[in-house]
Formats: C-alpha cells, structure tokens, sequence
C-alpha cells in the first residue's frame, strides 16, 4: 500500500503527470523538458525526481544531459500498471497536444542543426 500512496502522491500534480505520459512515448532530456514546460529548471529537476523516486522513471546521463523514459521493464507491477494506465489516457487533453508540438519542433530544430 505505501508504494502506491507514494505513486498517486507524485501524480496529484498536472505537470508531473504530462511529463510522464510524455515518457510513456520517447526519452526526453531535461533540457527539452526545460523548453516545452513553462517552469523554471529547478522545478522541472524536482518534478522529475518527484517520478524518478517513485519507481516509474529511469535516467541515465548522454554527455551533460540528464535524459528519462518510463521505465516499463524493471519497474515494480504497481509502477508498470500507472504507466499502462498513463499511456491510455489523456490522449485528447489539449496542453498534451500543445506539449507534443513543442517538442517536436524541438526535436525537428536540432536534427537540421546537425546535418549543417
């Protein structure tokens, strides 16, 4: 009963919950999560770490970044279920969509900065 408490404790907050459904599709680095959430860099870090001590997130580090995915393999059954259950919902919440464009014009940009 306490890992479940502590896992609807870190989703009570919208923007945990978002960032995480957005982990449930690709890994994002906390610099892009930087640019597409409307939050300072701190409370993007805590957000973060809010789900990571849950269970649900994993990270690893690509150079400087600080990159996480949901984490659907070695996580507990409680977590891997709230992911499920994450992944198949909010798909028609509106600030998803707005997130998701974000980050794919974020992800757009730096593809055509590499290839100069």
């Amino acid at each position: 009963m306490y890992e479940l408490n502590k896992i609807a404790r870190a989703l009570t907050d919208k923007n945990r919950l978002l960032m995480l459904k957005l982990l449930t599709e690709k890994d994002i680095c906390v610099c892009e999560m930087n640019e597409i959430f409307p939050l300072s860099h701190s409370q993007i870090s805590r957000n973060l770490q809010a789900l990571f001590s849950t269970g649900l997130l994993k990270r690893w580090h690509d150079g400087k970044c600080v990159v996480y995915i949901a984490d659907r393999t070695e996580s507990s059954k409680c977590c891997q279920a709230m992911i499920e259950l994450v992944t198949n919902c909010l798909n028609d919440d509106e600030l998803l969509h707005n997130l998701r464009d974000k980050l794919q014009k974020l992800t757009e940009a730096k593809v055509r900065e590499k290839s100069k």
